[in-house]
């Protein structure tokens, strides 16, 4: 099993701050870790709910593969989305 983590932000659509995110993709399949931040800075910056920003990833990457994508909002408010 290969496990990938990078960090990722975008702006919070509902108030405009900033949501840190860490996605973590696990698969026993390849993927260049170019491929990753390729996939990744297309939603860098951008203004979507973490749902969308976990569907978005897990769609993109084209293999069979389990996406945790962990978001901190606000100062004190975790949220976790698990796409397989």
């Amino acid at each position: 099993m290969n496990i990938h983590k990078t960090t990722i932000h975008a702006k919070c659509p509902l108030n405009g701050s900033w949501d840190y995110y860490t996605v973590s993709i696990e698969t026993d399949e390849f993927i260049a870790c170019e491929q990753i931040e390729e996939l990744c800075d297309f939603v860098r910056g951008k203004s979507l709910e973490q749902e969308r920003i976990a569907k978005d990833l897990h769609r993109s990457l084209g293999v069979k593969s389990k996406l945790i994508l962990l978001g901190r909002h606000g100062q004190n408010t975790e949220l976790k989305v698990v796409i397989e």
